[in-house]
This record gives structure tokens, sequence and C-alpha cells, in this order.
């Protein structure tokens, strides 16, 4: 996997969050995997050994174009994605 690849499948999964956001609670997370960078939408419930846990709301932001709906916050994404080294 690479960088790309990382935030593009990170923002799959916010933009999975934000269409179903009702059917999650209000402290969901993001749950990565820092072996095999698996990624899903997991309950904060959840302390596994190797990985890393965000919560999802600070991966989104209010749509500028569309008010009062969510979109994928790019810079909280680059952000999470920075914190990962991949070979490509």
């Amino acid at each position: 996997m690479n960088t790309n690849e990382f935030i593009s499948r990170l923002s799959a999964i916010v933009s999975e969050y934000i269409a179903e956001e009702e059917a999650y609670s209000d402290d969901v997370q993001l749950q990565i995997n820092t072996v095999t960078f698996e990624m899903e939408i997991a309950d904060p419930e959840n302390d596994l050994p190797d990985c890393d846990y965000y919560p999802m709301m600070d991966l989104v932001r209010m749509s500028a174009s569309r008010p009062g709906c969510w979109e994928p916050d790019t810079d909280a994404i680059a952000d999470v994605a920075a914190e990962y080294v991949f070979t490509d």
C-alpha cells in the first residue's frame, strides 16, 4: 500500500460513515490495523493490539456547498496518513 491508496481507502470509509451516520453511536471510531493497514468503523469499546483508533467525527467537516451536510475532511485524513510510513 502507498500513501495515495491509504488516503483513498480512508476517504471511502469516511464517506461510508457519512452515508450511514445514524447507524453509529456518537463516539464511533476508525480502527486501523498498524500491521496490515486494514480499516473499519469500530465500536469505541474495542482496544485491539496492533490497532490505532481515531474518532470518526474528527475526520468529517461541514460541507461549504451543501449546508447541513458532512463531507470527508481532506486535511484531517491527510494528517492521519502522515502518521504512517509506506514503502511503495
